[in-house]
């Protein structure tokens, strides 16, 4: 066997070295690897442990359908409710006036509450110094039955319009 001379051996040595930091950096780049695919697994496995990834996706797609049923539940009743709400006030106006002469500070009003369609209710209320009257009507497609008011029809006609959603719209209309 011939020997080796020490530069020999120092190459040898050196190729020896760098296989192994190779290897020993190959083996933790795969450790890291098999980690993050256990988690990923112990994260579809989920909660309740399944021990084969068939069940755990049966698993999920049953959770899926299950979410889907609710969604359907919840956009029903959200449907139902849009339609009830059609019904309900959305738009409504207040007029101040002074209904008397004598009197001041616009203490009599006409108030609109109407639903999307434009039925509702006008309620009046005429205050004197000696006696106050209040008065409803029924309004249904912007009109009522009953003789309305100039200030009734005023507040039908601001409620139709948007007006009176706050004060300063109310406060406006006078």
């Amino acid at each position: 066997m011939p020997e080796l001379t020490i530069e020999e051996l120092s190459i040898g040595l050196a190729i020896a070295v760098g296989i192994a930091l190779l290897s020993l950096l190959i083996a933790v780049v795969c450790v890291t690897k098999l980690r993050k695919a256990r988690r990923e697994y112990l994260v579809l496995r989920g909660e309740h442990g399944e021990r084969d990834i068939i069940s755990a996706v049966g698993r999920s797609l049953k959770e899926v359908k299950e979410l889907n049923g609710r969604i359907d539940g919840v956009m029903t009743a959200h449907e139902q409710q849009a339609t009830l709400s059609r019904f309900a006030v959305q738009r409504f106006n207040l007029v101040r006036y002074d209904a008397y002469d004598d009197m001041g500070g616009q203490m009599s009003f006409s108030v609109a509450f109407l639903d999307e369609h434009g039925d509702g209710i006008v309620l009046t209320s005429i205050n004197g110094r000696t006696e106050a009257r209040t008065y409803a009507k029924p309004v249904k497609g912007l009109s009522s039955s009953h003789n309305l008011s100039p200030e009734e029809q005023k507040a039908i006609a601001g409620a139709a319009a948007g007006e009176g959603r706050d004060e300063a719209a109310a406060s406006s209309t006078h």
